[in-house]
């Protein structure tokens, strides 16, 4: 196959390329898709996701990281899946899903999309790291690491990539790594946060498992309460929610927008022939 057609999606600025592989005819390698999602060279995007049946639920989301690896779950990932697959009709308004972190519901409210997670587990706090700083620990779906600072919003981007690189492969984390945040605690119903996210290996615009992972710790710490209106990087907002476990939280939900930026037709002729 040396053609298909894709939708390039955005939920608050984390994008993706989206792919209806519902008749599995996708032949998918780790070398293809780093390309694919390589800004210059590619279509460009944060990462991949395929949609292909999966028995009991309306479909299977797989979700690829930018560099090629598979990742269990993406948030906002999920919620632009959701949408693609009610416009496609795939499913409808009110669907669920299977991911590699457990299975997802939706919902599709106009231009917005709550989904409900697994709940968050593992949760560690004031764990020590080079520098003096204290993080907390939780696996929303995926393993996210949290700092609370004074302004997050102050941060260079360059001190924010020399820092997060530092913790992210801190052994402390072994052997999955983290994801790495830093947070501040705007009142008990908000926050600002910023994500290093793995497998992309750099700053992303919005991460949806880091919101709801890094409202988690904050609640735990005692900052915050749910709803948590998380102030992405690229300013937008995610809601979550969420009710407090003594390992995590349960019936997490994630609030957002997801839209469509453009559709087209790949050709891999270029990449194939290489």
């Amino acid at each position: 196959m040396s053609e298909f057609e894709f939708t390039k999606m955005h939920g608050a600025g984390n994008d993706f390329i989206i792919i209806d592989d519902m008749k599995l005819a996708f032949e998918e390698s780790p070398e293809m898709i780093a390309a694919l999602c390589e800004f210059h060279r590619g279509i460009g995007a944060d990462g991949l996701i395929l949609l292909r049946p999966s028995e009991g639920f309306d479909f299977e989301m797989k979700y690829f990281n930018s560099d090629g690896s598979e990742a269990e779950m993406c948030g906002n990932g999920a919620r632009c899946a959701a949408m693609f697959a009610c416009d496609r009709g795939i499913a409808g308004e009110r669907l669920t899903f299977s991911t590699g972190a457990g299975p997802v519901s939706a919902e599709v409210i106009g231009a917005y999309v709550k989904i409900g997670l697994e709940p968050v587990h593992g949760i560690r706090l004031g764990i020590e790291l080079p520098g003096g700083a204290t993080a907390g620990f939780a696996v929303s779906g995926v393993p996210h690491s949290a700092i609370i600072v004074d302004d997050v919003r102050s941060w260079e981007r360059e001190r924010f990539i020399e820092t997060a690189r530092v913790i992210r492969f801190d052994p402390v984390f072994e052997p999955a790594g983290t994801n790495v945040n830093i947070v501040t605690v705007d009142s008990p119903q908000s926050l600002a946060y910023r994500t290093y996210e793995r497998g992309v290996e750099d700053e992303t615009l919005a991460c949806g498992t880091g919101a709801v992972g890094v409202s988690v710790i904050a609640a735990h710490m005692g900052l915050v309460s749910p709803p948590v209106k998380c102030e992405t990087s690229g300013g937008d907002i995610l809601e979550t929610g969420f009710e407090l476990t003594g390992d995590g939280a349960k019936r997490c939900t994630l609030t957002g927008p997801a839209k469509v930026v453009f559709r087209g037709i790949a050709d891999l002729s270029w990449y194939l022939s290489s």
